[in-house]
């Protein structure tokens, strides 16, 4: 509670710094919940579905390679905010890349297709047969 008051002027206001500081911290605070995939299989194909907002496709790298399917997001955002008059009252810049892998085995990778639409990434992934090898090593 002490600290609390501490924190705030007269006028129950946060202090200048302290509020930078917040502001500095909050696009790193929900960093995790910004990729929600969702993953369906069937029995020919994997459908992986990313959420994925405001973001331009040319932003949007995937790769496929040893099984792992990679996603990664580089999102470059600067808000201006001017007065009628032009003075510059605040400007924000935000800047991250995400990441997501997947391991998802068994697929014919010159077949991946993805598109995006309203703010979702959807990318589908064929299968190939599955090797009747499980991968057991026999000792001669």
């Amino acid at each position: 509670m002490a600290n609390t008051l501490m924190n705030r002027n007269d006028f129950g206001m946060m202090d200048p710094f302290e509020r930078l500081a917040r502001s500095f911290w909050t696009p790193f605070e929900n960093m995790d919940q910004v990729l929600k995939t969702d993953i369906s299989e069937t029995d020919d194909q994997y459908q992986v579905k990313v959420d994925v907002p405001g973001i331009d496709k040319q932003d949007v790298k995937l790769d496929y390679r040893d099984n792992v399917l990679s996603i990664k997001v580089q999102k470059d955002s600067f808000v201006d905010h001017e007065d009628g008059q032009q003075n510059v009252v605040m400007n924000e810049r935000h800047t991250g890349t995400l990441q997501r892998q997947y391991m998802l085995p068994n697929v014919a990778a010159d077949k991946i297709s993805a598109s995006q639409a309203d703010g979702v990434l959807t990318i589908t992934l064929p299968k190939t047969q599955a090797s009747d090898d499980n991968g057991t090593i026999e000792i001669q």
